[in-house]
């Protein structure tokens, strides 16, 4: 009996090591990460997801950043501020979070979620089309149809199948990974984000000619 339970007690507090383990790896990685490419760093924000209101923070709760790195993303029409972090709602993680700012304000917010994604819970968002591969959720379908051209299906196609659901809103795209994603994973989500904002600022560029 007395060796069942002390095997038992082992086995937690291996698990319990090695999910400390990840999460200070985690946190580690970040660091690195964002001293290689002069990004700041910040252990825990409280503050930074109550900026956002759609998307998973309407889902969950704006919660809390952890390990949160932010800095610039450079691109063909000049940097672009970004956040990436950990995000916890509830009083536990989630998933990774990453945020690109826009040059433009968005005239509404849109939402962008692959099938397997949970339909939105937000009365304020309608069912507009299918745009590639996922279903766009709007707030204004008249302002954010003309937004939604192929080269911004195409964008949001090539952040791939494990990112179940995208956003945009006010002047920033945001999109969910899955928490254990890899740097790279996440090096390689941030630009194909940019690469979203670049093509939905091209869509608000051609509704704003049309509108003048």
């Amino acid at each position: 009996m007395w060796f069942v339970i002390a095997v038992i007690a082992l086995l937690v507090g291996a698990v319990l090591l090695l999910a400390d383990g990840r999460r200070g790896g985690g946190a580690k990685d970040r660091k690195r990460w964002a001293a290689m490419r002069e990004w700041e760093f910040l252990d825990t924000d409280p503050v930074l997801p109550s900026r956002w209101r759609y998307g998973t923070i309407h889902q969950g709760g704006p919660g809390v950043a952890r390990n949160l790195i932010s800095g610039d993303v450079p691109t063909p029409d000049g940097p672009r501020m970004a956040y990436v972090f950990d995000h916890e709602q509830a009083g536990r993680l989630t998933s990774i979070l990453v945020a690109v700012q826009l040059q433009d304000q968005l005239p509404a917010a849109v939402e962008l979620r692959l099938p397997s994604a949970p339909l939105p819970d937000d009365a304020g968002l309608d069912l507009l089309q299918p745009v590639g591969e996922r279903y766009a959720f709007v707030s204004d379908a008249a302002s954010v149809r003309p937004l939604l051209t192929p080269r911004l299906a195409g964008a949001a196609d090539a952040l791939g199948d494990d990112v179940e659901l995208l956003w945009g809103e006010e002047s920033w795209v945001l999109a969910t990974a899955p928490l254990g994603s890899s740097a790279e994973r996440v090096q390689d989500l941030l630009a194909d984000l940019a690469e979203f904002a670049t093509a939905l600022e091209q869509g608000l560029g051609v509704r704003l000619r049309k509108e003048g």
